[in-house]
C-alpha cells in the first residue's frame, strides 16, 4: 500500500473527509528528531496534504449562514414595511375624518 493511501486511510477516512491531493516533499531540519529514522539532522520526507471536506462544510456553512441572515433580514424588512402601509392608512382615514370635520365646521360658522 502506498504511503498516500495509507495517509489517507488512517487520517482521512476515520473523520468523513476525503484526501484532495497529496504531495511529498523535502523537509530540512536543524535539529535532530528522534522519532524519525533520518540518521541524525537533515533532511527528512513528509507529505502535505489537503482534504475538500473541511474547506468545502466550512463553505456550506458559511453560505447556509449567509442565506438564513439575509432571509431574516428580508422577513423582518417585510414585516417593518408592513406595519409602515397599515400606519399610513391609518393617517390617511385619519386626515379624510379630520377634512370632514373641519369642512363641517366652516360650513355651520360661515353663517
Amino acid at each position: 500500500m502506498s504511503a498516500k493511501l495509507a495517509i489517507n486511510k488512517e487520517v482521512f477516512i476515520p473523520h468523513d473527509e476525503k484526501m484532495l491531493a497529496a504531495v511529498q516533499v523535502k523537509r530540512r531540519t536543524k535539529k535532530k528528531i528522534p522519532f524519525l529514522a533520518t540518521g541524525g539532522q537533515g533532511d527528512y520526507m513528509t507529505f502535505i496534504c489537503l482534504s475538500g471536506n473541511s474547506i468545502l462544510h466550512s463553505a456550506a456553512d458559511s453560505v447556509t449562514s449567509a442565506v438564513q441572515k439575509a432571509s431574516q433580514a428580508l422577513n423582518e424588512r417585510g414585516e417593518r414595511l408592513g406595519r409602515a402601509e397599515e400606519k399610513t392608512a391609518d393617517m390617511m382615514n385619519s386626515a379624510e375624518q379630520f377634512a370632514v370635520t373641519a369642512h363641517k365646521l366652516a360650513m355651520k360658522h360661515k353663517c
